[in-house]
Formats: C-alpha cells, structure tokens, sequence
C-alpha cells in the first residue's frame, strides 16, 4: 500500500522545523509560515499523527546508513580489498575504521534522531486524551527501541535519553551500561506490544503493529542471551514472543513466501513481511537508495539509472558449490550475467548484488529513488529463531518442531528437508551451524549477518579466516575490540574527557 508512504512526505513538509528551538526573546520572535517549530506544532490530533509519521520518516535512512554500510560491510556477505585510498566501507570492512571515519558519526546522527523524535512525541503529546494517544506513543517507543538496538550493538554502552534533553543538560549523560541499554529496549517494545493494534485499515498499511513489537523483543532477547550479555532467562522470554507472533500467520498479516524472489518486489510490500521500511518513487526523496548502493553495473533495460558501482565483490563463497544452484535465493540475490531481454545478448559484467532491484522498473525518478520496501523482521526470520530458541533449549537432541520450522524455508527455497538423521541434526551444535549458514543465504544484503556472527560468539574466527582468504596480505589479527566501533570523535568533544572511548581505539 502506497497510502502511508505519500502521507509520509506531507508529514515530512509539516515538522521540518521540529528541530528549531524558538528565541527568548519573544519580540525578536516571528512564527515562520512554512515551517513550524515544535512551539507551534502538536495542537491537535492530526498534528500528531503528522509527527508519529515523522519518526517513521526519520528510518528511511537506517537501510543504507546502518543495515548496508556497517553491518553488512562488516560481516563476510561481502568481500572488499583494502582501498589504495581512503573510504570508509574499505575501513569498516577491513577492521580499520577510527573515530574519524565520516560513517559512523552518519549513523549515530541518524540512529539518534529518530530517537530525539521519539521522545520530543512523547513529551507533546502528555496533554491529549484522545483514542489513539497509546498507539502514537507506542509507535514512537517501538521506533525508539529500533533505533536503540542498532546503537547497542554497534558501540556498547551509549547514552540513555528517554526525553528532550536541553543543551547543556545533554552534554552530561553518562553512557549507560549495556545490560541498561537491553532493559531500556525491552520496556519500550513492551510497552509498544500492548499498545499497538494486531493490524490497520488500509491507510494506515506499514505502521508498526504490535505482531512487529513482539517481534523484535524477540530478536533482542535471543540477542541478550548471546554475545556480550549471555543472559540465559532470555532464552524463554524470545520463545514466548516468537510462538505469539508465528501463531498470527495469516494471508491477512505475514507468511512465509512460496517464491523468494516475490518478497523484494513492489507489489508486495507490506504482504508477506512484519515490518518493514516504506518507501515510494516520484523524486521527493521518499525512495530507497537500496538497489543503487548494492549494484554496480545496471544496464538501461534493468534501470533507466546506474548503480553506485562500490567496489565491493560477492564472495567467492556464495558464486560456488557452497550455497546450491538449486537454491533459489542464489539466482533472486546476485546476478553473475547481464542478458538483454531483447536480443539474448549477454554483456560483460562482475556479479553484483540485485536482490532489491525489480529489473525493468521506470519508477525512479533519479539513481536514489526506488519503490522497493526494505524489511526489518521477515516473517523468515521469526520462523527461523523460533528454531533456534527450540535447539537451544533442548537437552535431548534437535527437536522435531524445530526441523520442521527449519524446513518451511529450505523446501521453499527449493532445497531438500532434514531429517532426524541429517548430519545437521545430529547434535545442538551441528543444527547450531545449520542455522547460521540459512540464515546467512535468506537474510544477503539484509543486515543481519553480521549480528548473526557477533551474539553466537563466531564473529572473530569466521571473519579472521574469510579476510585471510579474501584479502592480500591482510594485516590484523582480530579480536574483542574489533566486535564494537569507536564512539565518534564529534560526540566525544561535545565534552572533552567525560566519555571514555571504546577499548583499542583512540
């Protein structure tokens, strides 16, 4: 539905100037007619809403900024030589990114702003009593809680702010423990999860429902009971949250799609996933820049515009034996061949990540403006971490539930079931392995692996053997420092010396 995504820009037009902090001095002071500042907004309902849409607004960016440049570039979805010169995706690829390394200050300004946005919502709207003050307050926690996981997982201990901080109050919030950092997570999706509606009419198709809120407490308790915080009692919190939400399979909320490439094009979105970024073409800066940072050659006759053309490669690993031809997501992830559908031409070309691009499209209106929809919780990944948590839980061998959730991807996929006797089945460590290697072929491209990698303890070994493999002489050796980024310079002059920087950067 594109009903949400327009309402989107008019939002984005009316809270502009959210940002802007009016004068003193009321006699200098003259309300702008274009732009209202936060002084001026929130006067009735539709305001509001205009201002919950914001913060949605605000995650248009999360795909490119944080799921693309830094956690898919980090992980071994994606193989990058050192750069003769300086780029940042060469530097967080290669484990040599500074404080001064432009994209992570890009993300935590992101990260960040969606949350100033969440809590300047969550303070406007105090004096309102109407029906949908719960579910807009909802909305603004459960983004909040999106944005925070992110900035956990990147940088450890960051700064709690649950409301609008004033300049020089701000300059003083300490970073907070990382275990505080989860619980200030789990409470916004809590309390976004019994606020949120089950689903929305049809204008309101791609809000947060409360199906996603439990969602992603899910992920974010199976994360808790991994790397670094290795609680065990998330183990059974995840698995609570995951049977809620895998019973709410639905044609009418999300499932399983019987054709993997069907999830990444146009038509579908908001059809098979539970939540997902929106975004529309026409030039208003509304569209995704997915497709274009994940390309790198688009012939005219699969896009009137050209990708960014990264110097990326697709590892040798996923073109191989190792991921199955028969697989479908191979051929829906990359393309190796660029075949004119006119002539049968094929064209020279390097194999390039296309899972996003619907090949053909006239949408954009420019190389950044795609109508594809980017998911943040497939379906897919409920089914697949709920058999997890079900092999993590068992002291007598891989369940059966969890081989058969396990198998609802793999025949979709067009790959054959396992069995009781599989060797992937054979203990809680082989299925362990199972499981990371399907997520790593369904979730390319989506921002997960690196994650993956990071909370199953596999992170250092995995990614030190693939860069000694992939890159010439590579000159690090890995270890648990490499597992966070360093705080950004920029934050950490804000006040000189009240922050300490991560452990092995300086």
């Amino acid at each position: 539905m594109k009903a949400l995504k327009l309402f989107m820009y008019s939002a984005a037009l009316s809270v502009s100037g959210l940002l802007t902090t009016a004068c003193s001095e009321d006699i200098l002071y003259i309300p702008p007619v274009a732009n209202n500042t936060a002084d001026e907004f929130y006067k009735d309902e539709s305001q509001i809403n205009q201002a919950v849409i914001a913060i949605y607004n605000g995650c248009l960016s999360f795909p490119q900024s944080s799921h693309w440049n830094m956690a898919e570039i980090r992980s071994d979805n994606i193989q990058v030589n050192i750069a003769l010169v300086q780029r940042d995706y060469s530097d967080i690829s290669n484990y040599s990114a500074s404080s001064q390394t432009v994209q992570l200050q890009a993300t935590w300004t992101d990260l960040f702003e969606v949350v100033y946005r969440a809590n300047i919502l969550q303070q406007k709207i105090e004096p309102f009593t109407f029906a949908r003050v719960e579910q807009f307050k909802a909305e603004a926690r459960f983004l909040r809680a999106l944005a925070y996981f992110d900035l956990v997982r990147y940088w450890g201990p960051v700064p709690i702010a649950d409301k609008v901080y004033g300049i020089d109050e701000s300059k003083n919030i300490p970073r907070a423990p990382i275990a505080d950092v989860y619980q200030f997570i789990i409470d916004d999706l809590k309390f976004a999860a019994d606020n949120l509606p089950a689903s929305y009419a049809a204008v309101d198709k791609g809000r947060a429902t409360k199906w996603a809120a439990k969602a992603l407490l899910a992920r974010v308790y199976l994360t808790g009971y991994g790397y670094p915080l290795r609680d065990a009692s998330m183990l059974p919190l995840a698995k609570q949250q995951l049977m809620d939400v895998y019973a709410a399979e639905s044609p009418a909320t999300f499932s399983v799609a019987q054709n993997f490439a069907d999830l990444f094009k146009t038509p579908n979105d908001n059809k098979f996933a539970v939540f997902e970024i929106q975004y529309i073409s026409g030039g208003t800066g509304l569209g995704s820049t997915v497709a274009w940072d994940q390309g790198n050659t688009f012939p005219p006759f699969w896009s009137p515009y050209n990708a960014g053309g990264p110097d990326i490669q697709v590892p040798i690993a996923f073109m191989g034996a190792n991921w199955p031809k028969i697989d479908r997501r191979k051929a829906a992830t990359y393309d190796s061949v660029i075949r004119n559908p006119t002539t049968g031409l094929i064209q020279s070309g390097r194999p390039q990540f296309t899972k996003f691009l619907e090949k053909g499209t006239t949408a954009p209106q420019n190389n950044r403006d795609y109508p594809n929809n980017f998911p943040i919780i497939r379906f897919e990944d409920v089914v697949l971490m709920y058999s997890e948590v079900l092999n993590e839980e068992s002291n007598s061998g891989v369940p059966t539930m969890a081989l058969t959730l396990i198998n609802r991807i793999r025949t979709r996929s067009g790959l054959p079931a396992y069995t009781a006797t599989s060797p992937e089945a054979a203990n809680k460590n082989a299925f362990r392995a199972a499981l990371l290697k399907e997520r790593r072929y369904e979730f390319v491209c989506e921002g997960h692996r690196w994650f993956d990698l990071v909370r199953t303890g596999n992170a250092i070994p995995v990614m030190q053997q693939f860069k000694n493999a992939t890159v010439t002489n590579f000159p690090r050796t890995l270890d648990e420092h490499d597992l966070l980024f360093p705080i950004p310079l920029l934050e950490l002059r804000i006040n000189p010396g009240f922050w300490e920087q991560n452990p092995g950067y300086n």
